[in-house]
């Protein structure tokens, strides 16, 4: 089953994470839009960077920002030493935008981007039909396993279809405790691409195996469905890129005082 290796990642089950606080918070709140904003640090500008983040932060705490962010580095991947900032986001607030959003760019413009290579951001969706998800505020993991899959062109809902046969059947016979979102393009990427994200609380929780895909899919729906799943799995999947992420407390936010 050389294409559907990622499937084999989530199957801890392929069902829950909560990709720092704000997405506990987003789920209480029925929010599954994200900013995604991948930046490169200018070389040697790390701890003024950090520091700047952490005056925005603060800033936004003073003003009442009931909206958060969530920090993570990349620690294995070609993007390593990149860090990716995810914000829930709401269509209506682009419209009536809060009263502290114009300070809260201006700090950023001023104690944050002057330390920037590159910034990149893109707005994806949580997927709330698939995934082992958390209760509400739970805290996040120290460590996420993020698997960047390119689904064939016009074969999106054969690939979903199939992958929610498979989060099902996990869920019945194969649960474990970690948690696990799946997200979706909606603007300013990849629209075939889709992210399986998968919470470790250390990095020996990476080695522990759990049932294979095969074995599931066939306690679940017998043999021949359980090939055909497969197959569906393997023909619509182009490339998979496996990356390992750091959760970064001290630079998120969370109006629950998480990330303090």
């Amino acid at each position: 089953m050389k294409s559907s290796k990622q499937i084999k990642f989530a199957s801890i089950p392929l069902a829950a994470l909560c990709l720092a606080p704000l997405s506990c918070l987003a789920q209480s709140n029925q929010v599954n839009l994200f900013e995604l904003v991948d930046v490169v640090v200018k070389p040697g500008m790390t701890a003024k960077f950090e520091e700047g983040i952490k005056q925005v932060n603060a800033y936004a705490r003073s003003h009442g920002d009931t909206t958060g962010t969530g920090v993570f580095q990349v620690m294995y991947g070609p993007e390593e030493g990149n860090i990716d900032v995810l914000i829930p986001f709401r269509w209506e607030n682009e419209d009536n935008p809060p009263s502290y959003e114009a300070g809260l760019q201006q700090a950023i413009a001023k104690n944050v981007e002057p330390y920037l290579s590159s910034a990149h951001t893109q707005l994806v969706r949580e997927l709330p039909n698939l995934g082992n998800h958390p209760a509400a505020n739970a805290p996040p993991q120290k460590y996420y396993e993020v698997i960047n899959i390119r689904v064939k062109p016009g074969r999106m809902d054969d690939f979903l279809g199939a992958v929610g046969q498979l989060s099902t059947a996990e869920q019945k016979f194969n649960p474990g405790p970690n948690p696990v979102l799946v997200y979706t393009t909606v603007a300013g990427g990849d629209a075939n691409e889709v992210v399986v994200a998968i919470g470790h609380p250390t990095f020996a929780d990476f080695a522990r195996q759990g049932k294979s895909n095969t074995e599931v899919l066939t306690a679940a729906y017998g043999a021949p469905a359980a090939r055909a799943v497969v197959s569906s799995l393997d023909n619509t999947i182009a490339t998979e890129q496996v990356t390992i992420v750091r959760y970064r407390p001290e630079l998120s936010f969370a109006p629950n005082g998480q990330g303090q």
